[in-house]
């Protein structure tokens, strides 16, 4: 760990000191807000997971509909269609529901109905609300890429930095960029609580789900029984200006593991020489290499630059999976075959820009998190780090020119619940590595930290067993850990 980071962690640590319970302003919703217009669930049918087993049908039963929120709760107008998916408990021992928030910002929770199995969680409900501006009718989306001009997947994400103010602008003819905030989002969220009857609900969240998740708990505690935080994003982690730092620090500890397999210590003896001098390679010029499309399969140029590469190589390291290929694709880059890793770059760059509404991710982080982020801070936050400063400066240009509606001093208050939480961190996760997991276990004195083998919001069956314990004890006291022992990382790509 560079000392930077557990510098800069140790001093959260210390700040985060335990507060008394949110105050009125926090706990419940504005005294003017207009309700919800009303919720209407259907039976319909939701894909299986992929890779299960495809017997008994194409898909699952579940119950669909819309939601309906005002955009405004002081003055009405427009309102949004929130997509509402509801997986029904399996058992005859129906207990309190699960609402599951993506990550992000900027994930439509629906999206997320098809990778439940059948049986899992069989004693809840598992609800689903795209939360506003992720879904169709409402979503604020800032295309970076498209599979029509792919190249862009490879460009640094947010690159346009100011240039997306055309987007800005389009977007505001239909949508008041002001109301997209946490607060708002999760005001919808406990609406929709209310409107399907629900005294208390149990929480699934993962990567900035985990946000939302305690400043729902913050404002509607009381009717939280438990929750599972997966790749925890307190307040305190101002996105992105620990990017670099959290990326840095998941490279060095795959380049010590490497180093710990004799294997992969004599096939890849010098990775962190080979990023370097690929990296100085392409800062001297940008490179161009053919790899195929990613739809069509068609032969595809494009064109990588330092700054390209170095983002693509942080978003692969999401992925123990894909983690574990790196020593080799680096080798091969330094060698001049740059091919391997480009395709390889286009797949996990090109999932996370469809999965993710680049709009509404401006809207949270320009108002919630940019904003505090001060100009003098970046270069020492991204110090020596693969990435350098351009995630955060770009971000921190498009959040110029974004709307940046104010913030109540609520939602930066340190919290304190007795909620019973488990929260789940990957150990090489280049994103929300387990130091942000122990500053937010000081939230919640009735919570546990687990510290998986695994990259960015790790998702298995043994984290499926211990949430499963929590909703079924309603505490997470004496949670048997076991199966964390037996987890192991996948094995490194070696040549041949």
């Amino acid at each position: 760990m560079q000392r930077s980071w557990s510098s800069l962690l140790a001093l959260l640590m210390s700040c985060a000191t335990i507060a008394s319970p949110a105050p009125a302003e926090l706990s419940r919703p504005s005294a003017q807000a207009d309700p919800a217009v009303g919720l209407s669930l259907t039976p319909c049918r939701v894909a299986r997971p992929s890779g299960s087993d495809a017997t008994g049908g194409p898909g699952r039963d579940a119950k669909c509909g819309i939601f309906t929120v005002p955009e405004n709760r002081q003055t009405g107008g427009r309102t949004l269609p929130l997509r509402v998916i509801v997986l029904p408990a399996s058992s005859g021992k129906v207990r309190e529901p699960i609402f599951v928030l993506g990550g992000g910002p900027g994930q439509a929770a629906t999206e997320l109905a098809s990778d439940y199995k059948a049986g899992q969680f069989a004693d809840h409900d598992l609800v689903f609300m795209d939360v506003r501006g992720t879904g169709e009718g409402h979503a604020l989306d800032c295309p970076v890429g498209s599979d029509e001009a792919p190249a862009g997947y490879l460009e640094p994400f947010l690159a346009a930095g100011a240039g997306l103010a055309a987007c800005r602008d389009e977007l505001q003819r239909h949508a008041d960029l002001t109301q997209y905030t946490t607060m708002a989002a999760m005001r919808d969220l406990d609406d929709l609580r209310q409107a399907m009857g629900f005294k208390t609900i149990n929480i699934d969240s993962g990567s900035y789900g985990t946000r939302a998740a305690l400043i729902y708990i913050h404002m509607f505690g009381d009717h939280v029984r438990a929750a599972v935080l997966n790749g925890s994003v307190p307040v305190d982690n101002r996105a992105p200006l620990y990017h670099a730092a959290a990326a840095q620090r998941a490279f060095n500890l795959l380049v010590r593991q490497c180093a710990a397999e004799a294997p992969c210590h004599a096939a890849y003896p010098h990775i962190s020489d080979d990023l370097r001098t690929v990296l100085h390679r392409l800062r001297t010029r940008p490179e161009r290499v053919t790899i195929p499309h990613p739809v069509t399969h068609a032969p595809l140029q494009v064109s990588l630059s330092a700054s390209g590469f170095a983002d693509a190589l942080r978003v692969m390291l999401y992925s123990a999976e894909a983690g574990r290929r790196v020593p080799r694709l680096l080798r091969d880059a330094r060698a001049g075959n740059l091919a391997p890793f480009a395709e390889a770059a286009m797949q996990s760059s090109r999932g996370l820009a469809k999965s993710v509404r680049t709009g509404l991710l401006l809207s949270f982080t320009c108002a919630e998190d940019v904003r505090r982020i001060r100009p003098e801070e970046v270069a020492r936050a991204t110090k020596g780090s693969f990435i350098g400063d351009q995630r955060v400066r770009s971000q921190m240009a498009a959040c110029a020119v974004w709307p940046r509606p104010p913030v109540p001093k609520e939602y930066y208050a340190p919290v304190k619940s007795n909620v019973p939480v488990l929260i789940i961190s990957g150990e090489v996760d280049p994103v929300t590595p387990p130091p942000w997991g122990d500053l937010m276990l000081r939230s919640f004195p009735n919570g546990i930290h687990v510290v998986l083998p695994a990259g960015h919001t790790p998702y298995n069956d043994c984290t499926v067993a211990l949430s499963t314990s929590l909703y079924a004890a309603g505490t997470a006291r004496g949670l048997d850990t076991g199966c964390v022992s037996a987890l192991r990382y996948p094995p490194f790509t070696l040549p041949g």
